[in-house]
């Protein structure tokens, strides 16, 4: 493993509580799942770097977010378990608020969905600060992309930004 990704262990007793709600579930077959994200994950980052097709800050948010969530994926596959269908948006709230802050968690899952359902040209610094040091935790090179498709650009459209 290079120094670029990261192997992050999920907390036994988060795993516990997620299975108890049913929110992810034991695996017997990882392997294949595994496999499967690290495609996804590959899938998101091609089009990250597309240059034919440009992402707008927002989507590329949204790929970052989608990206965060296939890394969240891949660690709970490599101890046993993955995803069920309940929740897992709550559920990757649940697992990554041991690498930040509950109330900033919930406030990049808040931007995630209001980008997902009226794309605008509103950017919320502080969830692209969280999605940036959560994908930090996972891989550098999506930190590095957030930073540069997300909050780069915002920084340009309101020059104030870098003293708040």
């Amino acid at each position: 493993m290079s120094d670029l990704t990261r192997s992050i262990t999920i907390d036994k007793a988060v795993l516990k509580a997620l299975c108890h709600t049913d929110q992810i579930r034991a695996t017997a077959d990882a392997d294949s799942y595994l496999m499967q994200e690290k495609q996804s994950l590959y899938r998101l980052r091609h089009r990250l770097l597309d240059t034919s097709q440009p992402l707008s800050p927002e989507h590329a948010f949204l790929v970052l977010y989608d990206c965060l969530f296939r890394h969240v994926s891949i660690a709970l596959l490599a101890q046993g378990y993955q995803f069920t269908s309940q929740q897992p948006h709550q559920t990757l709230r649940r697992i990554v608020r041991q690498n930040a802050p509950d109330k900033q968690v919930q406030q990049m899952i808040a931007h995630r969905h209001m980008l997902k359902k009226t794309i605008s040209s509103s950017m919320c610094a502080k969830s692209i600060t969280t999605l940036t040091k959560l994908l930090n935790d996972y891989d550098i090179r999506d930190a590095q992309a957030c930073q540069m498709l997300c909050l780069l650009p915002l920084q340009r459209i309101v020059p104030s930004f870098a003293t708040r």
